[in-house]
C-alpha cells in the first residue's frame, strides 16, 4: 500500500491524500478548499493528473465531512470519478449550497452537481476494488463526520478526518475506536490544535451552561456561529428555552435546523416548533419575552441588529477571524462589536484526545495532517511508533 499526502502535511484545511494498493486501485481522501490563512493561498489552483485533469486515473473520492476544507474542491473532479459523502452530509451541503447559489456564489452546474453524489452510513462497508472503507462516526463541529479505516494489501489504515472528544457525542469516539479499528499498521491523524498550545477546551456541555447564565442575564441576544455547526446550535438552542428565551433565526438555517430534526431521534436535536423564524410579525413578541437570535455577516442580520440597540452579542466561532490577517473577513470583522463576548470551544481534538487515539490503534507508522507544524506530534511521546514528517507529494509506502 502506497500513501501520498499531496496536500496537507504542513497545513490546516485544503487536505488531500490518496491511498494506493499493490494493484494501482487509487482512492482520495478528501478535496478541501485552502482555509484564509496569512501563509496559505486560499485561491491556489489545486490540480492532480488523473484526478482534476484527464484521463481519469483514479477509482474514488471519499469525503469525511462536509466543510469546506474537505469538500470545496468537488467541482475540480473529473465527472467519472465517483465522490461518496455522508448521506446526511450530503443533504446539509446541498441546502447550505443551494442558499449560496441564491446569492449566486456558487454556479446552477456546481449545485447540481451534489446530486451525484453517492453516499456512505455507518456500519457499512464500502469496496472499491481490491480498497475496503469503513466509515467510522465521530463528534465534529460538523453533524455527520467521519473517520475511515481502509483496508488492502493485508495493511490497515486510520484516516482520522476531523474530530474532537469534548462535543456532544465525544464520548463515543474512543469506543468506536476500539470496536470498529483496533490495531493499525499506519494512522494519518489531523493536528489542528497542537500548534494552538492549548491544553483544555471547554465542552459542548459546559458552553451550554456558560450560555444560559448569559442568557439569564441579558434579554436579548445575538449570536453568531455557523450555520452548519449543529451541535453548538442544539447547545445555544437548549439554554435559550431554559432560560425561557425566543430561539430565532433566518429562514435558512431553520430549513437546516428542521432536517436535522425530521432524521434525528435525540431529543437534543429536537427543533421543531421551537425556532421561529425572524419576521415584523414577531418583533413585539422578541422585545417582550426576550430572544436570542442566530446571525451571520450579511446585511439581513445588520438591518435586525439595528433594531436592538440594547441587545449583547455573543461571537461563537474562532476569534482568530476577527483579526486584520484576513480580509476575507472584513464584512464579519465590521459587523461584530468591540464589547462582543467570546463564548467558543474547538472542533478539533486536544491534546490528549490525540494522544489516546493513537495509543488505541498503535500504529507503526503516525503521519501528521491537517497542522501547521507536523514535529509537534512528537510531543504526544508514542512507544514503538514512527513519527514520519512528510512534505506533499511524497509517497509512503507501508
Amino acid at each position: 500500500m502506497k500513501i501520498i499526502v499531496h496536500r496537507g502535511t504542513h497545513q490546516i484545511g485544503g487536505c488531500v491524500t490518496e491511498i494506493q494498493s499493490n494493484s494501482g486501485t487509487r482512492i482520495i481522501i478528501d478535496i478541501g478548499e485552502n482555509l484564509p490563512s496569512s501563509n496559505v493561498d486560499k485561491n491556489c489552483d489545486f490540480k492532480l493528473d488523473g484526478l482534476t485533469q484527464k484521463p481519469a486515473k483514479f477509482d474514488a473520492v471519499f469525503i469525511t465531512h462536509y466543510h469546506g476544507d474537505h469538500i470545496g474542491l468537488y467541482n475540480k473532479i473529473l465527472p467519472e470519478i465517483p465522490i461518496y459523502v455522508g448521506k446526511v452530509s450530503k443533504e446539509i451541503y446541498k441546502i447550505l449550497q443551494t442558499r449560496l447559489s441564491k446569492s449566486h456564489i456558487i454556479s446552477e452546474d456546481d449545485l447540481n452537481l451534489i446530486d451525484n453524489f453517492k453516499t456512505y452510513c455507518i456500519p457499512y462497508k464500502k469496496t472499491i476494488k481490491d480498497i475496503v472503507i469503513t466509515p467510522i462516526a465521530v463528534d465534529h463541529s460538523a453533524f455527520d463526520a467521519h473517520m475511515f479505516l481502509i483496508e488492502c494489501d493485508g495493511k490497515r489504515v486510520l484516516h482520522t478526518g476531523d474530530f474532537r472528544t469534548h462535543g456532544q457525542r465525544g464520548s463515543k469516539v474512543f469506543e468506536a475506536i476500539e470496536k470498529y479499528v483496533g490495531k493499525v499498521d499506519c494512522l494519518i491523524c489531523e493536528g489542528t490544535t497542537l500548534s494552538r498550545n492549548t491544553e483544555y477546551f471547554m465542552t459542548e456541555h459546559q458552553l451550554q451552561q456558560e450560555a444560559k447564565k448569559l442568557f439569564d442575564e441579558h434579554k436579548q441576544v445575538f449570536v453568531m456561529c455557523s450555520s452548519t455547526n449543529i451541535d453548538r446550535i442544539a447547545a445555544l438552542h437548549k439554554a435559550a428555552l431554559a432560560s425561557n428565551r425566543l430561539f430565532v433565526c433566518d429562514n435558512y438555517q431553520k430549513e437546516l435546523l428542521l432536517y436535522i430534526d425530521s432524521i434525528s431521534r435525540s431529543p437534543l436535536y429536537k427543533f421543531k416548533d421551537r425556532v421561529l423564524s425572524y419576521g415584523k410579525n414577531i418583533y413585539d413578541l422578541m422585545q417582550e419575552k426576550g430572544f436570542v437570535m442566530l446571525v451571520r455577516a450579511n446585511t439581513f442580520s445588520k438591518k435586525i441588529m439595528k433594531k436592538f440597540p440594547e441587545s449583547k452579542f455573543i461571537y461563537s466561532q474562532w476569534e482568530g477571524y476577527l483579526k486584520k490577517d484576513f480580509p476575507e473577513y472584513e464584512y464579519l470583522q465590521k459587523m461584530v462589536p468591540e464589547d462582543y463576548i467570546y463564548l467558543h470551544t474547538s472542533g478539533h481534538a486536544d491534546f490528549n484526545s490525540l494522544k489516546q487515539v493513537a495509543q488505541i490503534v498503535d500504529p507503526n507508522i503516525l503521519v501528521p495532517i491537517h497542522c501547521e507544524d507536523p514535529s509537534n506530534f512528537e510531543k504526544l511521546d508514542l512507544k514503538n511508533c514512527k513519527i514520519k514528517l512528510a512534505v506533499d507529494g511524497e509517497e509512503i509506502n507501508i
